[in-house]
């Protein structure tokens, strides 16, 4: 399975909140800055500008392309942003042909992980060529901004990110193998619960009892144990971990111990959380874009993708570096 182009977006402009108790936010979480869409930007015109970007990069036509897969923690209901997508594209690029269009909203933070996994096998199965995957997230209209809840909204910022797979041609990476898992249990199911905006009206707000709540030791504990159980899968496989692209959730109490657990080296860690803090299901593929546009991998070197989310939801992927092996 191939990646033909990858691609992401993070917004420039930032929170004043981010900048207040700074020094103890640090501490611990790792977190400097983060970044939210600006109040006019949509949902659908930013993922529209990503698709744009991801077909232009992969060389590839609108007429190619044969499913639309969303992943998105911050929009919810129908239609969904897969459908709006499609819509929009197609007054811009009316060659566009009739995708197959699906939306992953329920796993949260895993949501692209899932999507990516969905997507490899339609791929497969019904013989697409160009599938579009992308994590759409609004985080910051889903946060509560008062002090009862300031340990979650201080860690979640705006991205948009996606990758385009394709079953042959030059490639930026090839897509070994995707785990898609999780954790759950009765414990485990009210640690991360929300609601996002409505998908067809992301002008209205989330009603301050729908907006995000996240138990963050227990969830921290838990991240932990399954970065470590997800990574020795790939291990025991004989999978040289060259390089370790985690969901962002914490750096200080989640990845960098990870790591030293691991016996990864944390130059071997691609980390953003202190520069965007939690992206949601972006942030694997905001990581893989920085990675592979960064000149510091080298045809075959391995990564291995680890998501967590919502409920203990778990998706992971082995991704080589360059095209196929010959």
């Amino acid at each position: 399975m191939l990646i033909h182009g990858s691609g992401a977006h993070a917004p420039v402009e930032d929170s004043a909140a981010t900048r207040s108790r700074a020094g103890d936010i640090q501490r611990k979480t790792g977190l400097v800055e983060r970044r939210f869409f600006a109040p006019d930007a949509s949902p659908v015109g930013t993922g529209l500008a990503l698709l744009e970007r991801l077909l232009a990069d992969g060389g590839a036509g609108w007429d190619e392309l044969d499913a639309v897969i969303v992943s998105s923690s911050s929009t919810q209901g129908f239609p969904g942003l897969s459908q709006q997508l499609v819509a929009a594209a197609r007054v811009a690029h009316p060659e566009l042909g009739h995708p197959f269009v699906l939306d992953v909203s329920s796993n949260a933070c895993t949501g692209f992980m899932y999507g990516l996994g969905i997507g490899a096998s339609t791929l497969r199965a019904l013989g697409q060529r160009k599938v579009a995957v992308l994590a759409i997230e609004f985080s910051s209209r889903c946060l509560r901004y008062d002090n009862k809840a300031f340990g979650i909204s201080t860690l979640f910022g705006d991205a948009v990110a996606g990758m385009l797979l394709a079953q042959d041609g030059p490639a930026r990476a090839t897509l070994e193998s995707v785990r898609l898992t999780s954790r759950i249990d009765r414990d485990s199911i009210g640690l991360v619960r929300g609601g996002g905006m409505q998908a067809h009206r992301p002008d209205l707000p989330v009603p301050i009892e729908a907006r995000w709540y996240m138990a963050g030791p227990p969830v921290a504990l838990g991240a932990i144990e399954i970065l470590l159980a997800e990574v020795r899968q790939y291990q025991a496989a004989g999978v040289e971990v060259d390089w370790l692209v985690p969901h962002q959730a914490n750096l200080t109490r989640i990845l960098e111990p990870a790591c030293d657990k691991l016996g990864i080296p944390r130059e071997r860690l691609c980390a953003s959380f202190e520069r965007t803090g939690n992206t949601s299901s972006a942030s694997i593929p905001l990581l893989v874009d920085e990675l592979l546009r960064s000149g510091r991998t080298r045809p075959g070197d391995d990564a291995v993708l680890v998501g967590f989310g919502a409920s203990f939801s778990v998706g992971s992927a082995h991704l080589r570096i360059g095209s196929p092996r010959t």
